[in-house]
């Protein structure tokens, strides 16, 4: 077995740090004057301000991301932390792939998480904690100690508190321990222990908003998905729509001054539920659309004929891996699942190119069998790869 002295994963590593840190100083300020790129765009280094300053208010962003910025201090450290993060995540691919330097080297070479890591958004984290967590979940299931599970139980609280679109994933959790005869009560231990990490975010959120209930944030879900289900614009977010969309969400704004921002958030998730509820068969074609631009569409549309040959090359190595892995493990199983259930969440909301990124260590994971000869799964060689 392959362990951290394998010179093939070392290789890797060292890789995917060098095409990351050449990026942030290379590559980004090429293109940032060239495209007018805004590495902030969502405004994390003034959420970061507030925090060393001591006035931590905002309710609009998970803690975990600001924290993490305000930690780093600079924008530079920030993007510097961060590749070494997403090297860290090449690392947790290696291991979620039986030790498979190859599923390592897919994730080192991929475009879109080298061109992440110059932006001051969330997506990075959130993948190294999302994989962080599916290594942790895996050996819970594989080994059943209690434990085990409230590990996984923290690390998918933490994966809440950087963007909570995981909140029903227990659910999922329940349904696999329940055809797999897990016993519910690890189940339970990690929902407890979600709980107890999320809790205490979630009073303050009370007592900041003067008793609105928020788990995490509001993470202008209200505000994407509006736009995501606008029919008029077909839910796309950049293009010449752009002014229909934004007169309409202008007027929302209009008709609900004065508001907090948890409920201005309600309000356009109110009008998201009138635009399908106007045209449910409208509003499901838009869902199988979103679910092509998860893969394919990112939303300033640069290079686009480019970034779709890349993820059809990733999503065909996906195909044929996962046709080599049968019959498919729990493992296997698991991962296809998680991916399948982020895909539909923004599919309902909003979705591009950047939400996929989260997922790709696992999809990396599972084309990397395209690589290995196929072998007939036995027993012992299913219960090795649980």
């Amino acid at each position: 077995m392959q362990t951290l002295a394998s010179r093939p994963l070392w290789i890797c590593l060292i890789a995917a740090l060098l095409l990351r840190l050449a990026f942030i100083f290379i590559g980004f300020p090429l293109l940032q004057e060239r495209w007018n790129l805004r590495d902030d765009g969502d405004g994390y280094r003034v959420i970061a301000q507030s925090i060393r300053a001591g006035y931590y208010t905002d309710v609009t962003r998970g803690p975990v991301y600001p924290v993490f910025v305000a930690a780093a201090g600079s924008a530079v450290m920030v993007k510097l932390l961060q590749a070494l993060l997403d090297t860290a995540t090449c690392w947790l691919v290696f291991l979620l792939a039986n030790c498979d330097w190859k599923a390592a080297a897919l994730y080192a070479v991929y475009p879109f998480a080298i061109w992440r890591v110059a932006f001051i958004n969330k997506e990075i984290v959130l993948t190294f904690l999302l994989v962080s967590y599916v290594c942790v979940q895996l050996v819970a299931m594989r080994h059943g100690k209690l434990w085990q599970w409230l590990v996984a139980g923290g690390l998918l609280a933490l994966v809440n508190l950087c963007k909570p679109m995981f909140l029903a994933w227990p659910l999922v959790i329940l349904a696999l321990a329940f055809l797999h005869r897990v016993p519910i009560v690890r189940v339970v231990m990690l929902f407890v222990a979600m709980v107890v990490v999320v809790a205490p975010w979630t009073l303050r959120n009370y007592a900041i908003t003067g008793g609105a209930i928020l788990p995490v944030a509001t993470e202008q879900g209200g505000l994407t998905t509006f736009v995501g289900n606008y029919q008029p614009t077909l839910g796309l977010w950049e293009g010449t729509g752009k002014v229909i969309w934004m007169q309409a969400v202008a007027d929302i704004r209009a008709r609900n001054a004065g508001t907090s921002v948890v409920e201005l958030d309600r309000a356009y998730y109110r009008a998201a539920m009138n635009q399908i509820g106007g045209n449910p068969l409208k509003a499901a074609e838009m869902i199988v659309r979103k679910c092509g631009r998860f893969w394919f569409l990112s939303a300033a549309r640069r290079e686009q004929w480019v970034s779709s040959i890349i993820q059809f090359i990733y999503l065909a190595f996906f195909a044929v891996g996962l046709w080599r892995h049968r019959p498919l493990t729990h493992a296997t199983i698991l991962m296809l699942i998680l991916i399948a259930y982020v895909m539909f969440i923004h599919a309902l909301s909003y979705a591009d190119i950047r939400f996929s990124l989260p997922v790709m260590p696992l999809l990396c994971v599972i084309a990397a069998a395209l690589f290995q000869a196929r072998e007939r799964i036995t027993p012992a060689t299913r219960s090795a790869a649980y």
